[in-house]
Order: C-alpha cells, then sequence, then structure tokens
C-alpha cells in the first residue's frame, strides 16, 4: 500500500511541475523585414508579405513562406508591419514605455484573462510593438473588476483609453 502511496505521491508532482502557467506575457521585437504578423491578420494575398510569422514566447517564428511575394522590394520600400494616424502601432523597432495609472489596481479579479485579452502591464514597456503580439485589449484589475485601460484595431494601431 506505502509503494502506491509514493507513486501517487510521486506522479502527482510530475504533473504539478509540468503543468505551471505564467501569466508574463512575453513580447517579440520587431518582425523580421518583410514579415507580416498571422495574429494581426497578415496573409499570403497581401503582395508586400514574404512571409508569415507568429510571436511565441518573446521570439518570431515562421509559419508560411509565400511564395512568389517581393516583401515591397519591387520599389514601394518594404513597409512590413502596421501603422496607421491616431495610434502608435508601428514596426520602426523603437520603444516608448508608457506607464497607466495603477493607482486603483488590486489583485483577484475573475474571471482570468483569456486570449487576446492581456493585462496592461504587457503593454506598457513597448506599445509600439504590443498589437503584433496577439493581444487585442489590455486591461487592470480594480475593486470594480476588469477595467480596459488600452486596445489595438484591426490594422494594428495602439490606443490608450486611459
Amino acid at each position: 500500500m506505502n509503494r502506491r502511496f509514493a507513486a501517487l505521491v510521486g506522479f502527482a508532482a510530475l504533473m504539478g511541475a509540468g503543468c505551471q502557467y505564467s501569466s508574463e506575457i512575453i513580447l517579440c521585437d520587431q518582425i523580421p523585414e518583410g514579415g507580416c504578423p498571422t495574429g494581426r491578420g497578415g496573409t499570403c494575398d497581401d503582395p508586400l508579405c514574404e512571409a508569415l510569422y507568429e510571436c511565441v514566447e518573446g521570439v518570431w517564428q515562421r509559419t508560411e513562406l509565400c511564395e512568389g511575394n517581393t516583401g515591397g522590394a519591387a520599389g514601394s520600400g518594404g513597409a512590413s508591419g502596421s501603422g496607421g494616424t491616431g495610434g502608435t502601432g508601428g514596426s520602426g523597432g523603437e520603444c516608448t514605455p508608457i506607464e497607466f495609472d495603477h493607482s486603483a489596481e488590486t489583485t483577484g479579479c475573475e474571471p482570468p484573462l483569456q486570449s487576446p485579452d492581456c493585462p496592461a502591464a504587457a503593454a506598457e514597456a513597448c506599445p509600439e510593438q504590443v498589437c503584433l503580439t496577439g493581444c487585442f485589449d489590455f486591461f487592470l484589475c480594480t475593486d470594480d473588476g476588469w477595467t480596459d485601460v488600452a486596445y489595438c484595431d484591426e490594422d494594428g494601431n495602439f490606443y490608450v483609453l486611459q
């Protein structure tokens, strides 16, 4: 009986070690030249996309090569990523840290955030690149529950609501 108990305890310990969840979001740097993010709707139908990439734990991983696309090399200047009016989206590789007002922040909001919703802290380090991560809305946990403080639009532009 003791062997079964020891085996069960050992199995439970292994399961617990393998199923740890981290809420920390790891952002990717600038997408490779000619690349388009799948999380922002990039497709090979766009002639500027040489390849499609997905941000996985802080590293851009190519998911598809777009045969025949030049990525803008044929005279368009090679625009990759997103920009636009009114937002801070972008592909410029620059980061201007921002800080949301955390004075009303607390812990314990339920239910937990689920992708594509992300904690506000994910956007604070580099708002110019955060829309390439697959996050769409950014929230703070307050006494009133989850409070929306920023979002990414369909074009990959970042907007602050607070």
